[in-house]
């Protein structure tokens, strides 16, 4: 607000320079008034001191009474009488002169403009600087000084105007830093519980698009809300104290024409929306009739297919003319509308300098004009600051509409400390839909899984394995029933030692930015090189590792190294057996692996499932070969739990899963180069 009001004084300096040099090229420094009055008011503003009528002093009482004797010789030369002194010329500036009738000068610089503002303002603010500036007093240097200043003023304004946009930039940079934090923390919070990968992705779209838009709402409502309402000010305050009638008589029409602008683009703008509409409608009919060829062909019905196709061009024809009519009209009618205003505005100013020049000189018009021609910016940009703030006040809703959201998974008061799974782990009449009235994915879930086994989970319905595997870290919370771990329900431990023994990993997951050394120990200094060494030779990422080119130490991510899809699953395992959990839930990556990372997985999980509980979300027929067990869920229940040979002899359901998923028919029309 400071530095937009300094920017509006400037702004207001700048109008008057441009007067003043527009005076100066009118009057051409010449002024001529009449009157003694007037002449003497004059030479006031050019700093001539006018002689007054001389006034005869009475003599003193005290020269008629007699006098005392005084010495002979001081008397007789008292008696003589004094020589007149010799007059001395005065100054121009300060000697007094006779009062004139009438007076013309030339060559006088702003003079003309000082005597006008002087006259009607009664201000001696430009009085005082015309006659302490003798540069101002004659043409040439006046004219050079005066547009020197205005490129001094000007080059002030525009680092000002940086100033401010710098400044608008900052608060809008902080605000959108502030929304970008709370988003993500309220990600991390919402996150884990992501079925679907729907609010992962509203929460990307809300961190870039929707917070860029409040970025940039804030900028422009910051930087021009200020800047455009004091120009509008400033403009006015110059223009109602030039003529204030006149302000009045060129503000009503230009006012009425603009709310009639506004309105009628409003109007244009939803016609020119129904006709487009109405457009696609016929083209797609004319776009119909080139599929039903056949049939034309067949029946013998080009005619009739000519004449409807003739009749559907020739409303596809008028609505296109309709539309250019549409839009003709209402350029014409805008354009016409400005140009009436723009003329109505030069008449009533033109107007009134052949009535009265002396109350409006010509410079004084133009700046009227200019002024009201001037207004168009800040207004447009006001209006348009409100389609902004909408914008932004829209984008605002979403923003705050997730960050409204409460997590579903807290922590207990007085939950206790979970020790590794040495039993079992059991769902009990599990129920889990994604929002309160969505239909269930878990409905009545029975499970019991033995600790040191392998269990596969497999449905028809991609959502319930993976809402069973996130149920047991909690990551999201039953809508009834209870999942236990050893017989302690999971929902009184606490988070960090159900999370260190339960551990997901999904090969679908992105590897983290950073070096490889950070993204297997996420951030925990307890970890040394050694153990991070050991867990990736394990999961069979140490030798990938090895060839990057900085090793541990490379960087990954967007500025860093990329890896296939094979070696992010590896890294992702490396990363869960350096915690060495008791229990690990495995989703397999949908991508496609080449044959070595397949030979690898084998040996890695050969002695991954050793002596540890693990839950896997099979997408290879050699895994569901591997496990203990395969469960079947159907309509959220457990259809049946079997080894995978005695499922494909008794199961028609896990038949139909599997061929589904793994058939080479199928597989091959979908990506026929992808090795199995």
């Amino acid at each position: 607000m400071f530095w937009s009001f300094i920017n509006g004084l400037l702004l207001a300096l700048l109008l008057l320079i441009f007067f003043l040099i527009l005076d100066l090229l009118d009057h051409q420094g010449k002024i001529a008034v009449q009157g003694a009055t007037q002449v003497q008011l004059l030479q006031e503003l050019q700093g001539i001191t006018v002689a007054a009528e001389p006034v005869e002093k009475p003599e003193p009482a005290e020269e008629n009474q007699p006098k005392p004797k005084l010495d002979t010789k001081k008397e007789a030369a008292e008696k003589q009488p004094e020589p007149e002194p010799e007059k001395k010329a005065a100054p121009a500036a300060s000697q007094p002169r006779p009062a004139l009738e009438r007076l013309s000068l030339s060559n006088t610089g702003i003079l003309p403009s000082v005597w006008w503002t002087h006259s009607k303002y009664h201000l001696g603010l430009l009085k005082s600087l015309y006659q302490r500036v003798p540069l101002l007093q004659q043409n040439q240097s006046a004219l050079f000084t005066l547009i020197l200043v205005s490129l001094v003023l000007a080059s002030i304004r525009v680092l000002i105007r940086w100033r401010c946009r710098l400044r608008s930039l900052k608060v809008s940079y902080h605000i959108s830093t502030t929304l970008r934090n709370m988003i993500h923390r309220q990600a991390l919070r919402l996150g884990p519980g992501d079925l679907s990968g729907k609010e992962t992705e509203q929460a990307f779209h809300l961190f870039i698009q929707d917070v860029g838009t409040v970025q940039s709402g804030v900028f422009h409502w910051v930087y021009d809300l200020t800047r455009h309402i004091l120009t509008v000010v400033v403009l006015l305050l110059i223009a109602v104290s030039i003529d204030w009638r006149l302000t009045l008589q060129c503000i009503i029409p230009l006012a009425a024409a603009w709310y009639f602008l506004l309105q009628h683009r409003k109007d244009s703008e939803l016609q020119h929306a129904k006709t487009l509409v109405t457009i696609e409608t016929e083209l797609s009919l004319l776009a119909e009739n080139l599929r039903s060829t056949r049939l034309v062909r067949g029946y013998g019905m080009e005619n009739a297919e000519h004449e409807q196709f003739q009749k559907h061009l020739a409303k596809y024809t008028e609505n296109l003319e309709k539309l250019k009519r549409v839009e003709g009209w209402g350029h014409r009618i805008a354009r016409g509308l400005a140009v009436f205003c723009s003329c109505l505005v030069v008449f009533l100013v033109g107007y009134k300098v052949l009535v009265n020049p002396e109350v409006l000189p010509l410079s004084a018009a133009v700046l009227v004009v200019g002024i009201f021609g001037f207004f168009y910016l800040p207004v447009s940009g006001l209006h348009t600051l409100l389609h902004v703030r909408e914008e932004a006040n829209v984008a605002a809703s979403s923003i705050y509409r997730y960050l409204n959201l409460i997590p579903e998974v807290g922590q207990a008061v007085g939950a206790k400390f979970l020790e590794p799974l040495s039993s079992a782990l059991q769902f009990e009449n599990v129920n889990y839909s994604l929002t309160a009235n969505s239909p269930l994915i878990l409905n009545g879930f029975d499970l019991k899984v033995p600790a040191g086994t392998s269990t596969a989970l497999v449905s028809l319905d991609k959502l319930a394995p993976r809402a069973v595997s996130f149920l047991i870290p909690r990551f999201i919370e039953p809508r009834s029933g209870r999942v236990l771990m050893d017989g302690e329900d999971t929902a009184w431990v606490t988070l960090e030692s159900l999370r260190a023994e339960a551990i997901f990993v999904s090969g679908n997951d992105p590897y983290l930015t950073g070096s490889v050394k950070d993204n297997i120990r996420c951030g925990d200094e307890r970890y040394s090189l050694q153990e991070v060494i050991a867990a990736s030779k394990e999961s069979h990422a140490h030798q990938f590792i090895q060839n990057l080119p900085q090793g541990y130490e490379t960087v990954l991510g967007q500025h860093g190294e990329d890896l296939t899809t094979g070696e992010s699953f590896r890294l992702g395992l490396a990363r869960a057996l350096l915690r060495k959990p008791a229990l690990m839930i495995i989703e397999e990556p949908e991508g496609p692996l080449d044959e070595d990372t397949k030979t690898l997985l084998e040996d890695a999980y050969a002695r991954i499932f050793q002596n540890r509980t693990i839950l896997v979300i099979p997408s290879r027929i050699t895994t569901l070969r591997r496990v203990d067990q395969v469960v079947v869920i159907q309509d959220g229940k457990v259809e049946t739990v079997d080894s995978q040979a005695n499922l494909l002899k008794r199961s028609a359901l896990y038949r139909h899963w599997e061929y589904t998923r793994f058939n080479q028919f199928r597989h091959s029309q979908e990506t026929p180069n992808e090795p199995r």
